[in-house]
């Protein structure tokens, strides 16, 4: 993990930031007499996509989110003779199972954490005993299997691939999300995904989640930004009752949406409802979309009726009102 220091280890004066001619920074100690440099070089991680009687097995860390799985992974350590050697110790380790070497499927930057993921396939064999650190486990067939966002995502990728196996690509899968509706390279809405639908959403290229549902909507996740930030991805809540939709509301999401300008955006609520109207309003009335793209995106969703055909016709209203203001008598 990229870590920074306080204090020099080798003279004890705090320590201070200084730029390289590449452009980004490096923690010195400010005693040119000592000179000591922390050069946070980036830390060897072994993965194992472990193959155990014919599926893959993927794990549960307990520090992680419920129903979110991986590879085993761990830190190379200084008494393993070689990274093979330090990824079936990893295996009997977690897992409890013996195994060998399958093949070496490659390695892959994890930038957020500033690790290098050196992965490999192991064939285990045994009986499943989970070590300390792992909530659960489950087996995978490896057709079924759909990689992630982030480097052992695209190991499994990879080793897929080398089995003749051609995951479908992440922006085909998005349909999977519960009333999904793309609006353009830059904008979609859907109801609420699952931690996984999340981790495809990351592999899609989105930057940023908007979750207009409230904390206790059906189906919501309670750790929702904790799995999204998890996944690299710009987490915002503006929770919106749906039977009191406010127009302070909509002046929010106008905001966020501005403040979100150039990046990827996914709107999403419990079942789609309030994304498709707030993003159909804002397309409408901030950036200016022909009526009838705009409505047809909506009405692939819904058609609002009640309360929310009555917020629609209040924004317009609104709207009206604001562009009399500014003309003057």
């Amino acid at each position: 993990m990229s870590r920074q220091l306080r204090y020099c280890p080798r003279c004890a004066r705090e320590l201070v930031f200084a730029p390289r001619a590449e452009g980004w920074m490096r923690q010195v100690c400010p005693d040119t007499a000592c000179g000591f440099v922390h050069w946070d070089n980036p830390v060897p991680v072994v993965a194992a996509l472990v193959e155990y009687e014919g599926y893959v097995v993927l794990a549960r860390n307990k520090l992680w989110p419920p129903k979110m799985f991986g590879l085993i992974t761990g830190f190379l350590e200084r008494e393993d003779p070689d990274p093979a050697s330090g990824v079936l110790r990893e295996v009997e380790e977690e897992l409890g199972l013996s195994g060998d070497i399958g093949g070496f499927i490659g390695h892959y930057p994890f930038e957020r954490m500033n690790q290098l993921i050196v992965a490999y396939h192991v064939r285990a064999a045994g009986r499943i005993h989970l070590g300390e650190e792992l909530a659960e486990y489950k087996c995978i067939d490896p057709r079924s299997l759909r990689p992630w966002d982030g480097a052992t995502g695209r190991a499994v990728h990879d080793w897929l691939v080398a089995r003749g196996i051609t995951p479908p690509a992440p922006e085909a899968r998005l349909h999977d999300l519960p009333h999904y509706a793309g609006i353009d390279a830059g904008l979609a809405t859907a109801g609420q995904p699952s931690i996984e639908q999340f981790q495809l959403v990351a592999a899609a290229g989105f930057d940023t989640v908007i979750n207009l549902a409230a904390a206790d909507s059906p189906g919501a996740l309670p750790d929702e930004a904790t799995v999204t930030r998890s996944l690299g991805l710009h987490y915002r809540h503006l929770p919106v009752d749906f039977a009191a939709p406010r127009d302070a509301d909509f002046d929010r999401f106008c905001e966020l949406m501005r403040e979100e300008s150039g990046r990827r955006v996914l709107v999403h609520c419990a079942a789609n409802k309030r994304a498709s109207v707030f993003v159909y309003l804002w397309r409408r009335l901030l950036r200016g979309d022909a009526d009838a793209d705009a409505q047809a995106a909506l009405e692939r969703v819904w058609q609002p009726d009640g309360t929310w055909a009555q917020f629609i016709a209040r924004q317009f209203e609104r709207a009206d009102r604001r562009s009399a203001d500014v003309a003057g008598p």
